[in-house]
């Protein structure tokens, strides 16, 4: 063969194979330093919050483990590590909002999303959080359910009366409201260490991940449409008159439009370099689409943050609202999809 013919022959091949456009490889770059940056942020604050718990437990033990002699001798301590403990979470729970858009949509890294965020307990019929919980005491809690939402989330705001040891005057405004408990040690610190576990392999298995186009498609046709999921929880949160134990520290809101947020920078960074180089028109629509949901799940919590009362068939209509945008966008990503051989995984 000429030396001509196997130039040819190479261009061809290299044709053939469909090689990513450098804004795609850039794009699969710039997500992946995002998630990592977020997870070790998670590890970060998970630490942080075993910290936290850790001297609130402290004060407990000191008191021999006797919560409401705790509180007659230790009331103001108590009430500055509740304090911290709420914070640090809060903080933790936001560097994995701010990924879960990512982390959900990889077939790969999936599982974390149900440990630490939105796995069910076991006896669920779907989405059940595949790890057991060790507790100090040598207890093993079977498949209890997400880190986050189903377990740390109602004890250290009072929704979990099951582990609730005192009710007490927290902020000290001279009436005792509902979620101002002390809550159960060995639970606490359990689920504390749960989490600096988990996260630190999320953040070990995102170092090792190598983000993909099939990743990054798969990942905003998957996570995109659970808006209206969202919007459902935040319907059923005690924030408009719900009686759910999770989503207590905050609004719903805030979570989606860090999640949402998340589906929109995978698209643009990594899908959109993809679609726009076969179709702008279509890029531009999708762009645009993702621009319209997050402006309206933007503007809905700063009505909610500037007071504003939703009745439950509000957020009936604004989930559908939001919904509706969220599968039109998904249908022109499939498009997309579809016209360059993309393998959308489940």
């Amino acid at each position: 063969m000429s030396k001509t013919a196997i130039i040819v022959l190479a261009l061809l091949l290299a044709g053939g194979a469909q090689a990513a456009p450098r804004g795609e490889t850039e794009g699969l770059r710039e997500v992946k330093a995002f998630t990592l940056e977020n997870a070790a942020q998670l590890v970060a604050g998970s630490k942080r919050l075993r910290d936290a718990v850790a001297d609130y437990a402290a004060i407990i033990e000191a008191n021999s483990d006797d919560y409401e002699a705790a509180w007659s001798a230790d009331g103001a301590k108590l009430a500055e590590a509740v304090t911290r403990i709420r914070t640090t979470w809060l903080a933790a729970s936001d560097s994995y909002e701010n990924i879960e858009g990512i982390v959900a949509g990889v077939p790969s890294l999936v599982k974390y999303d149900l440990i630490l965020d939105a796995g069910n307990p076991a006896g669920a019929e779907a989405d059940v959080a595949p790890y057991d919980l060790g507790l100090p005491d040598g207890t093993v809690l079977q498949r209890p359910g997400s880190l986050f939402h189903t377990i740390t989330e109602p004890l250290y705001w009072g929704g979990d009366t099951g582990n609730a040891r005192a009710e007490v005057d927290l902020d000290g405004d001279g009436t005792i409201e509902p979620g101002e408990v002390l809550f159960e040690t060995n639970l606490a610190l359990g689920a504390a260490e749960g989490l600096v576990k988990w996260s630190g392999k999320l953040a070990a298995d995102i170092e090792a991940w190598q983000p993909s186009r099939d990743d990054a498609f798969t990942a905003v046709v998957t996570m995109t449409p659970t808006v209206g999921d969202y919007f459902g929880e935040w319907k059923e949160s005690q924030f408009l008159g719900g009686d759910e134990a999770a989503f207590v520290a905050r609004s719903r809101l805030v979570d989606v439009i860090d999640i949402m947020s998340g589906c929109e920078r995978m698209y643009r960074a990594a899908v959109a370099p993809v679609v726009k180089s076969d179709d702008p028109a279509l890029d531009a629509s999708i762009s645009s689409g993702f621009e319209e949901l997050l402006a309206l799940v933007r503007e809905t919590r700063a009505r909610e943050e500037s007071g504003a009362r939703f009745s439950p068939e509000e957020a009936d209509a604004l989930g559908a609202d939001a919904q509706d945008i969220a599968e039109r966008i998904v249908a022109q990503v499939l498009q997309a999809a579809a016209r360059s051989g993309v393998d959308i995984r489940g």
